[in-house]
């Protein structure tokens, strides 16, 4: 099933990005495309389950994109969305390429001095993923000597770095991916020994696949609530989001929406905004 999902992001980004050809250029409040009409280009690397992935059917589904379509429905704006690999999402938003990045975007403190964010809407830390009855991890420390896989230039990736500067270089080793679903892959497969990844993700992977991959018990690496990402200086567009996310938890759509992808959990309540 995941390598269906590799096939489909492919042939998805062909198609998505043939369709942006004719985008105009990120401004404050949104875009204007081809036709004049006022748009919100909405980034996302479409193969981050359950938040943003094409399903069986070559449909772009997932918390984030049914959140995206919400927020344009309050705003009375078009949503387009355009499948952005991780590694240069940034680049773009500030280069104007789009408007806003919802990818299931941890804050971090280092975020939000260069970006501007929206109040987080979904409760997010770094978790650990194991095998099937191993309960061996307690604590980070309990890596030491394994191989721990994250996708690259995530906040996992950035955890697992400090982590090692903290322990020292050679106390265990990251492996990186480009997409989350090549780590769950590689542990399948026996090319690593753990999973640093979203709490959301996590409980995706373990929920679907028991017989695989099991969420640890161990304390999460870090506390990283997720919200909307805007370029620096973008208040006017942030605010408008800000808006529709406050009338979305009002009426009941963000507990909707989580208890629909996140296996009937609300992630949306009671949010710990204190990042570590």
């Amino acid at each position: 099933m995941r390598k269906k999902y590799l096939g489909t992001v492919l042939v998805l980004f062909v198609a998505v990005a043939m369709l942006f050809t004719g985008c105009g250029k990120a401004t404050q409040g949104g875009s204007q495309n081809s036709d004049g009409e006022e748009t919100i280009v909405v980034a996302m690397d479409m193969s981050y389950p359950p938040m943003e992935f094409v399903d069986e059917n070559d449909q772009v589904t997932g918390f984030d994109v049914e959140l995206a379509k919400a927020i344009g429905e309050k705003l009375g704006k078009k949503i387009e969305l355009k499948n952005i690999a991780w590694d240069g999402i940034f680049i773009g938003l500030e280069t104007d390429r789009y408007d806003v990045i919802m990818s299931s975007v941890s804050m971090t403190p280092e975020r939000l001095q260069n970006y501007e964010f929206t109040k987080p809407y979904l409760a997010n830390g770094q978790v650990i993923v194991t095998r099937p009855g191993d309960t061996g991890i307690k604590s980070v420390d309990d890596l030491k000597g394994k191989k721990v896989g994250v996708q690259t230039d995530t906040t996992a990736d950035t955890a697992c770095k400090k982590k090692l500067e903290e322990k020292g270089e050679d106390f265990f080793t990251i492996m990186r991916y480009d997409e989350i679903i090549q780590t769950f892959e590689a542990m399948s497969a026996g090319h690593i020994d753990y999973i640093v990844v979203d709490t959301v993700v996590a409980t995706e992977y373990a929920t679907k696949y028991p017989e695989k991959y099991q969420v640890s018990t161990a304390e999460p690496l870090t506390n990283e609530p997720i919200a909307a990402c805007f370029k620096k200086g973008n208040t006017a567009l942030r605010d408008e989001f800000q808006k529709a996310l406050d009338e979305l938890k009002k009426d009941g759509t963000l507990t909707k929406l989580s208890e629909k992808w996140l296996f009937g959990v609300d992630y949306t309540q009671n949010i710990n905004e204190e990042l570590y």
